[in-house]
């Protein structure tokens, strides 16, 4: 499974007599939470200006197998770098030093990295001396084609990257990119396919919402729609405004909840794909998400499903049986290694689903 460095206490500036230092504490654990990575990983810290990236300081740690954080204690450092708007990148080794931390492969033909790296949000200047708890994740090959989501770094999974979604993300920009080693031909019917109208893509259980805006940002001449309950709606907003679409393609919220109405805004219109990532781990919401799924397509009868999971309990079989009840029919499956442990791979499985009797193209 893939790791993810998280802030326990995100960065804060302290002030002392004619000298300023930076702390937080960070660990090294799973999309979930409930375990923590068992190697040992050498780390860069690096202090950056916020806005341009200079890099003000860094120095290597490491974080050693068995525990459970890492505590960060920079400085003392002048008092004049209290002027600066800062972030704290916490990056693994191979992510570039002194010359500043580079994002985590993603978007490319590179390989995710067992560890992805954190920046935090601003602090110290005109910002608080505490930053936000939030943590940004970065994706490349670079800051000028990549992406950029923040996530919560508290206890609510609901606003975290999972791992499926990082796999779907993947998935998607491989198709796009016409990947001979990828055969999905109703995806790829949908994605490569010259179009005289805007793709229109909804997502469900959006979380933090990397997929959606992974698409926009990938694909041009899209209309993406990320949904979710209202607890998500301030981070996703958030990457929403700092997302950078492709051309002519957008992005936007919407509030759903699958035991609910459908909006009027979701049956206005063809669907042509729907997005669902790392939402059939609870068995009890299955029914309101196949429900909802089986409606969307009474819409939009031609639309195409994709789902990524990560099986993490036999009671996600249900779900299957809920489609195929609903005459949703399981068109295609792919599988994609995440990168785990000790030279380990996860798998997720990407299913692709369409109304029964659905014909390619």
């Amino acid at each position: 499974m893939v790791y993810y460095i998280r802030f326990l206490k995100t960065p804060r500036l302290a002030k002392q007599k004619g000298a300023v230092s930076v702390s937080a504490l960070t660990c090294i654990t799973t999309d979930l939470g409930d375990a923590f990575l068992t190697e040992d990983v050498d780390l860069y810290v690096t202090l950056l200006a916020h806005g341009t990236e200079k890099v003000l300081y860094q120095e290597p740690v490491t974080w050693k197998a068995g525990k459970r954080e890492l505590s960060l204690s920079l400085g003392p450092f002048p008092a004049s770098l209290s002027q600066h708007t800062l972030v704290l990148a916490v990056t693994t080794a191979t992510s570039g030093k002194l010359q500043g931390p580079s994002p985590d492969s993603l978007i490319g033909k590179s390989e995710l990295p067992l560890v992805v790296s954190g920046w935090s949000a601003p602090f110290g200047g005109s910002q608080t001396l505490v930053a936000e708890k939030l943590v940004e994740r970065r994706f490349g090959p670079n800051d000028k084609l990549g992406l950029r989501i923040w996530e919560e770094t508290g206890n609510s999974i609901a606003r975290h990257i999972w791992d499926a979604a990082v796999a779907a993300v993947i998935y998607l920009q491989k198709i796009i990119a016409g990947d001979p080693k990828i055969s999905a031909p109703f995806l790829q019917a949908v994605l490569q396919r010259s179009r005289s109208s805007p793709l229109r893509a909804i997502e469900l259980g959006s979380g933090c919402g990397i997929v959606g805006v992974a698409l926009a940002e990938l694909l041009p001449g899209c209309s993406i729609t990320l949904t979710d309950l209202p607890e998500v709606e301030e981070i996703v907003t958030k990457n929403i405004a700092v997302a950078r679409p492709a051309e002519s393609s957008t992005l936007q919220f919407q509030t759903l909840d699958w035991d609910e109405t459908l909006p009027a805004e979701l049956c206005g219109g063809s669907i042509d794909l729907v997005l669902v990532s790392d939402c059939t781990y609870n068995a009890d919401s299955l029914p309101a998400l196949v429900s909802v799924l089986e409606r969307l397509l009474q819409v939009s009868p031609d639309a195409v499903i994709l789902v990524a999971l990560k099986r993490r309990h036999e009671s996600e079989t249900i779900f299957f049986d809920l489609m195929r009840s609903a005459k949703l029919c399981n068109l295609h499956l792919d599988h994609m290694q995440l990168p785990s442990e000790h030279d380990q791979h996860d798998q997720i499985e990407l299913h692709c689903f369409g109304r029964e009797g659905r014909q390619q193209g």
